[in-house]
Formats: structure tokens, sequence, C-alpha cells
């Protein structure tokens, strides 16, 4: 797992990354927009599970402003990420897993213990509690899974959290699934920690309800 100082020098890289590119043209990849018509005062303003976060940028200067609800330093790199990277295509709708994005197979097993084995060990044996965590977040996707939540924790990138129940003979399964067109948005490893992200804030919700 990355160590602190390995994000705060993933921070360092990715504002000095951002600085050096159009920022109106980062923003209309995502959907997102540029606050300010003074361009020496800027701010992009960005949604992230259920939370907005501000970018400030100014004169050369890019930092995320203090708000109600501090954002960890993961997820700063995140954001930061998710602008240097969008490509701006369009969603696919169709679903895919974590083998499916680049080097995916390589970084799976952290994977599972990131995002599915929390999910299915917390809520696998009331699957049906995802259709009341849809009344506070994302809604209830018809497949996969016999039960599945779509969440969409930034612009332009759906996440499903399954769930197939189990039985006498077989334990519940669970697994998470992007859009098709999730690398064009988001590096692998960025994947991943969004994946941990969406699966601990459904969790978070579904023990308030339980």
């Amino acid at each position: 797992m990355p160590t602190e100082q390995d994000y705060k020098a993933a921070l360092a890289l990715a504002l000095d990354t951002l600085a050096r590119l159009d920022i109106d043209k980062c923003c209309a990849m995502t959907g997102l927009s540029v606050e300010g018509a003074d361009t020496h005062q800027r701010r992009v303003i960005i949604p992230y599970l259920g939370h907005i976060y501000s970018l400030s940028i100014s004169d050369g200067n890019i930092a995320f402003e203090n708000g109600d609800v501090s954002i960890k330093l993961p997820d700063q790199v995140l954001l930061l990420h998710y602008l240097i990277t969008s490509s701006g295509v369009p969603v696919e709708n169709r679903w895919i897993t974590f083998r499916e994005v680049p080097s995916g197979p390589f970084y799976y097993p952290s994977f599972v213990k990131r995002a599915i084995t929390p999910l299915v060990r917390s809520i696998g044996q009331t699957p049906a509690i995802l259709e009341q965590v849809a009344q506070t977040i994302g809604q209830i996707a018809k497949t996969p899974g016999d039960i599945a939540l779509k969440v969409i924790p930034l612009p332009r990138v759906p996440v499903v959290l399954s769930l197939w129940k189990g039985d006498e003979e077989f334990p519940p399964e669970g697994n998470v699934y992007f859009d098709a067109s999730v690398s064009s948005y988001l590096p692998t490893e960025d994947i991943a920690y969004i994946a941990g992200a969406v699966v601990y804030k459904v969790l978070a919700i579904a023990r308030g309800l339980m």
C-alpha cells in the first residue's frame, strides 16, 4: 500500500503536471467547467462521492480550498489524476471487471482485498440492503448480479457493486464493475482506489440502515 510520503510525492507531481496543461480543455474532457472570468483567479468545482470540492487556480498556484469536509491526500491525488487523464470519450454503457483494465490482472489480488472482500464480508448475507442504500446514493442496476448498485462517484466514471445471493451450497459472491471507458478517465491505480472508496461509502450508509 502507498505510504503518506508516496501520496505527497504523487500530489506534487500531479500538481506540476496539471499546471502545464490547459485547464479549460481538461475540464471539457471531464464534463466539468471552470468558474471565474478572471483568468488569474479561477475555480474548478468537482463533485465526488456526494461531496463538492473546489480546486483553486490562481497565478499558476493550484490547491484544493478548505471547506466543511477536508479532502484526504489520496483523494486529492485521485481528483488531479482524473483531470489530467480524462480524454472525453463517451461512456460506453458496457461493463468490465478490474481484470480487463490495463495491468488489472497484476493488481487484482490487492483489488480484491481493497474492494470485493469488504463488500461481500459486510453485506453479502444481506444484499437487499442495497435497495435501501440506493435511496441515499446511486440507483439499482438491472445487471450484473442478483442485485447491483450503480454509483457515479465522478462525472463519466460509473461504478457498479454487484452481489450474488448465497445458498446452502455456495457462499455469497460479489464483484465491482466499471464502464469500458474507465481507463480513458483514470489510471489503473486510481481505478482500484475509487472502487474501494465507493465500497466503503456504501458500507458506511448500509451500517446506518441496519
